[in-house]
């Protein structure tokens, strides 16, 4: 009697142990669930890897993710800031980030920005602290001197500058109002170079503002209906308050052949005006027929002849 006793007791112990081992594993994962645990995934978390970013006219950056965004999982983003899309930029998403292409456009428009905000995910995602970048954006002409650059070139009809020599000359009207023009610079490299000249907009003393003519002097060729090309590009300013660019074209024969250093005839035929770093009031080009237009011949002018021969 006193043996089966003591089994019962045995059994009872055991029964107990079970118990409470059972009691203790249901209570750890209830506690388990109600703190997050019980989940089937936890949620990543996604953000910018920085929160700014200089970028230029003219190149393309990257705002990077944290890490790489997985499959299954589309970023949300919104735009904002001072630039315009289409306009100054593009972009695409990537897993790795948001990439931008900076449109080198024709506008001086210093310190632009893009203001990137990561709003949400399609699919199991969370944004993180990082959820603004911003992007300022230099002008490429940021750099360069301020002033306007020149340039002059010229088409036979086939695409390239043929057996043709041109030259570029700058004039400034003075007194202001005359009608009559000082010589201030010219490019004439011998052969089939185009020519090209800079007028700085900073320097005031060698370089006033005013009225300022242009010659484009048809050297020596063959050709007998030469296209010319004159292109501007403001550095630091704007042209006629819109554009940093412009051009103008004209034809000119052989009857427009000169050779200024023997006869000293020189032509102005297109006008424009400096007005602090901004040039404006272009007018278009007028193709001289012999002997009109013709300047005098100044002293400065006299070192650059020189340099023709």
């Amino acid at each position: 009697m006193d043996y089966l006793y003591f089994q019962v007791a045995i059994i009872e112990i055991l029964l107990m142990r079970n118990l409470n081992t059972i009691l203790t594993i249901l209570l750890g994962c209830t506690l388990l669930f109600f703190l997050g645990c019980g989940d089937d995934e936890e949620t990543p978390v996604f953000e910018f890897l920085t929160e700014t970013t200089n970028a230029t006219e003219g190149s393309a950056t990257t705002v990077r993710f944290n890490t790489a965004i997985p499959s299954g999982v589309t970023p949300n983003i919104s735009l904002s800031g001072t630039a315009t899309q289409g306009t100054d930029y593009t972009f695409t998403i990537d897993l790795i980030g948001v990439i931008f292409t900076i449109v080198d456009d024709e506008v001086y428009d210093p310190n632009e920005t893009i203001i990137v905000t990561l709003t949400g995910f399609d699919g199991n995602a969370a944004v993180g602290a990082k959820s603004v970048h911003i992007i300022t954006i230099a002008d490429i002409d940021q750099g360069a001197s301020p002033g306007l650059r020149i340039n002059l070139s010229w088409d036979i009809g086939n695409g390239t500058p043929g057996n043709v020599d041109m030259d570029l000359f700058l004039w400034y009207e003075f007194p202001a109002g005359s009608g009559e023009y000082e010589f201030i610079d010219g490019a004439f490299s011998i052969g089939t170079t185009f020519e090209q000249l800079f007028l700085p907009s900073n320097s005031l003393s060698s370089h006033p503002n005013g009225v300022y003519g242009l010659g484009y002097n048809y050297y020596e060729g063959t050709s007998n209906n030469l296209a010319i090309r004159a292109n501007f590009r403001s550095f630091g300013g704007n042209i006629g308050g819109t554009s940093n660019r412009t051009s103008y074209t004209a034809t000119y024969t052989l009857a427009n052949i000169n050779a200024w250093d023997e006869t000293e005839d020189f032509h102005v035929v297109q006008y424009f005006e400096k007005s602090g770093s901004n040039f404006i009031n272009f007018t278009p080009i007028t193709v001289p027929s012999s002997g009109s237009r013709s300047k005098d011949i100044q002293a400065a002018f006299k070192e650059f002849k020189q340099k023709r021969r």
